[in-house]
């Protein structure tokens, strides 16, 4: 389905307007929680216990979310054994009863996925498609989705057409987001994508706008959940690694004003001088200084520390946890 990339963006603006206006105004970010990888259908338990087609021989009317399937049903010395072939889902039990139960506990997840994905695009029912078979103007909205499965097969799918630039204005307006309370999960996404930046920017003025809102994210978060913030200091010094990509990483550590984009940045100039060895003498400047003055002991240690790191060219020194990661 064809679409333009403001189309795309302006679809995103309107689901954005739509949730503050629901949620009565800027929410804080979420904490999201680990993704939960989906894999659908699971291998059939019949395989497992050698339970034939033919074996199959009654059918039941089952109800689940107020919708009726048709479930094959066959008795075994292994017990009772369940196949639904619309949901292509399988279930056994000592009885009728309990393989309806376990059917039920087995379908769960692919509901609360569809019903997920629903309640993102404000279908009235839950959707039963494929991801990719969706508008880039639904697909777009997706990464905002709770659970997190369902964003990261949308982040694969905007992947496969991200360097026609499709996408490139709407995952800059994400990485600008601070009034969604799922945003770190979206935000997430677009930085894994843009660890392609040059690539899926078409202009220097979008390579200009994909850099300020990485930047405008490790300055401002104040939290660091799904890793998002981390994620952006390795995108800038590992993935981008250019001179641009350096001063960010140089005046986050130094001025940034949130302790998870200072500690992101040290990190990130790691990286920096992997690449760019030129660097070295300025980013050490710049972790000296920081090592002297950040508010936060471990950060002060954390530069003292990378600096050996980089002098060495030994592996990097896990990053440190802040007091504010409990919160």
């Amino acid at each position: 389905m064809s679409a333009t990339p403001q189309e795309v963006l302006s679809s995103l603006e309107s689901f954005l307007q739509e949730e503050e206006q629901r949620n009565g105004g800027k929410r804080p970010a979420v904490d999201p929680g680990p993704r939960k990888h989906f894999i659908w259908p699971h291998r059939p338990l019949s395989a497992q216990y050698n339970v034939k087609p033919k074996d199959f021989t009654k059918t039941i009317r089952f109800e689940i979310h107020g919708e009726a399937f048709t479930v094959e049903v066959a008795e075994t010395a292994f017990g009772v054994f369940g196949r639904c072939n619309a949901l292509k889902a399988e279930a056994k039990g000592n009885d009728v009863e309990q393989m309806l139960i376990n059917l039920e506990r087995e379908l769960e997840p692919l509901f609360n996925r569809q019903f997920a994905i629903s309640r993102v695009l404000g279908l009235s029912r839950r959707y039963e498609g494929s991801i990719s078979e969706l508008h880039p103007t639904q697909i777009i909205r997706l990464l905002y989705c709770p659970d997190r499965d369902v964003a990261h097969t949308a982040m694969t799918e905007i992947e496969t057409h991200a360097r026609s630039g499709l996408y490139t204005p709407a995952l800059i307006r994400i990485l600008n987001d601070d009034s969604h309370p799922y945003r770190r999960i979206a935000q997430w996404c677009a930085l894994d994508i843009f660890e392609d930046l040059q690539n899926i920017c078409h202009s220097k003025e979008e390579i200009n706008d994909a850099l300020n809102a990485i930047r405008n994210l490790m300055m401002t978060a104040e939290d660091d959940y799904a890793r998002t913030v981390f994620k952006a200091g390795d995108v800038l010094g590992d993935h981008i690694a250019n001179e641009e990509a350096g001063k960010i990483l140089k005046e986050v550590a130094s001025e940034g004003a949130q302790p998870f984009g200072r500690r992101s940045a040290i990190h990130g100039m790691i990286h920096l001088c992997e690449w760019l060895p030129g660097e070295k003498e300025s980013v050490i400047a710049v972790l000296e200084k920081v090592a002297r003055t950040d508010p936060i002991p471990v950060l002060r240690q954390y530069a003292k520390v990378t600096i050996q790191d980089i002098l060495s060219g030994e592996p990097h020194s896990p990053e440190p946890r802040l007091p504010q990661d409990a919160v």
